[in-house]
């Protein structure tokens, strides 16, 4: 049973929760939790936890029982049903589901991770089967049609609380598009002797696929629309609400469709005095799609492979920084030119100082100007500054101790921390080290509810390095310092307001 559900700082705000959950979920402009009813989405809830990229979504959880991990398959087969539907099949271990559970699939591009859910048709102990539509714009697709036969991926188990009911009535399914796959899962799960009614409405003629399929089920009816047909066409062309009279009070129905033509359909049926208890349905909605690359950047400022980026940054500080100190210090010259800038330690410690501001200040600013969304954006960059800037004073205080031992020996003496500058230095420098060690996704999902508290030492990192840096360059730090506390005052203060 979930008990509790909250999003802490550092939203990026990708809608991954928004779209797996949205009646608990809304992103505007950051997520928010909508509601504190939790019944019956306990997957759902723990889905969007799992799949969030930024480990900020926290759920309170008191039952052992609800689980989700994640597991591995890879592709196995693709075949083209039509032209814009792809089935592709996955193998892996011990695969079990119920008809019209699905699958979240964890992908990523060049905008963020995110998680798709896909209907299984059909699945074996050791495979299972998805019908995918194929369009340029839509994340899932793209990422699907571009995965190469044995190209492995990630998924949450079977989901999905309704699945096909194991009684004797009449099932009737309702389908369009790839919404005909958890149809095909539940029509392989019935037995032969109950009646089956299957309602498939496409476009156009050349959208229909498993009809020989559909056909093969016994004591199956099999209808097929067509709304816009070619002049060709030879079958009855009408649409599925003309033949929902054929649908009796005590017949299940089994709609997959979008949700305006689900409500439609559930409210035709209701009218009719069928029985709400026997309408199950799953309605499917469009993703983000992609609007174009350059619109995409200029008018939602989505920057793409911003999370590349990001580990660039990390993969420098970690690796880069550390070669490029000791390289200059084996040849004396940690205070030589560099760059046609400034010596190489003071541009080292101007490029920890303007990350460090960065951090501060982005997270107030996208508060403040919630509309501008790159803001937001470039708020997922933190991490991978804070890292550079502390891995530059950390570099800075260990490899010294790794080449003269005596250095580490004195770091501890009673002179290395003496009042006023040098504490505020050892400070600074030990906040440096935690930080770097805890910047990072498996601390922040061991430490729990003790690592935002932790995270909280960067005030402690931000005003030492303050007070040391102004004492040497005091017309660059203080109208930057000043800056940032405006920022955050303002921020707080709205937020504040805003509650």
């Amino acid at each position: 049973m979930i008990k509790k559900v909250e999003v802490i700082p550092w939203c990026i705000s990708c809608r991954n929760c928004e779209n797996i959950c949205p009646q608990i979920f809304k992103v505007d402009p950051t997520s928010k939790v909508i509601t504190n009813n939790f019944d019956w989405l306990d997957s759902e809830i723990l889905q969007a936890e799992i799949s969030c990229p930024v480990n900020v979504i926290k759920v309170e959880n008191t039952s052992k029982n609800i689980k989700l991990w994640f597991k591995k398959a890879k592709v196995k087969e693709k075949n083209m049903l039509t032209s814009d539907v792809l089935e592709i099949t996955f193998e892996c271990d011990d695969f079990s589901f119920k008809p019209w559970q699905y699958i979240s699939l964890q992908a990523s591009d060049s905008l963020w991770k995110f998680s798709r859910s896909y209907s299984i048709s059909s699945a074996s102990k050791n495979s299972f089967t998805l019908n995918v539509k194929l369009l340029p714009k839509w994340r899932g697709s793209r990422f699907l049609n571009r995965l190469k036969l044995w190209s492995n991926i990630s998924f949450l188990w079977a989901l999905w609380s309704f699945y096909l009911k194991d009684t004797t009535n009449k099932k009737v399914f309702i389908a369009t598009g790839t919404g005909l796959a958890p149809m095909i899962a539940m029509l392989e799960a019935c037995p032969k002797e109950i009646e089956k009614i299957v309602i498939f409405w496409v476009r156009y003629e050349n959208d229909i696929y498993y009809k020989e399929k559909l056909e093969s089920f016994p004591n199956t009816k099999v209808i097929i629309r067509v709304s816009k047909p070619s002049d060709s066409y030879k079958w009855k062309i009408w649409r599925v609400t003309d033949d929902l009279v054929e649908i009796w009070e005590n017949d299940e129905v089994y709609i997959c469709w979008n949700p305006k033509m689900v409500d439609a359909v559930k409210e035709w049926l209701i009218k009719k005095w069928r029985s709400l208890d026997k309408i199950f349905n799953e309605s499917f909605t469009i993703s983000r799609v992609y609007p174009g690359f350059w619109k995409d950047i200029i008018f939602n400022w989505n920057i793409p492979y911003i999370n590349l980026f990001s580990w660039i940054i990390i993969i420098f500080a970690i690796t880069i920084i550390p070669f490029s100190w000791f390289y200059n210090k084996l040849n004396d010259s940690l205070y030589w030119n560099y760059l046609f800038i400034n010596n190489f330690m003071w541009f080292m410690f101007d490029l920890s100082w303007w990350s460090v501001v960065f951090v501060m200040a982005i997270r107030p600013l996208s508060d403040l100007f919630p509309k501008l969304w790159i803001l937001k954006k470039l708020v997922s960059l933190r991490k991978a500054f804070w890292i550079l800037s502390s891995s530059i004073i950390v570099v800075n205080l260990i490899w010294p101790m790794f080449l003269d031992f005596s250095k580490f020996i004195n770091y501890f003496s009673s002179v290395k921390w003496w009042v006023y500058y040098p504490i505020i230095s050892r400070i600074s420098e030990i906040t440096a080290i935690i930080l770097l060690v805890t910047s990072n996704n498996f601390s922040q999902k061991n430490l729990g509810i003790w690592w935002k508290r932790i995270q909280r030492s960067s005030y402690l990192y931000f005003i030492c390095w303050w007070i040391i840096a102004a004492e040497y360059f005091p017309m660059k730090i203080y109208p930057s310092m000043i800056i940032v506390i405006i920022l955050w005052i303002l921020a707080q203060t709205k937020i504040k307001l805003w509650k």
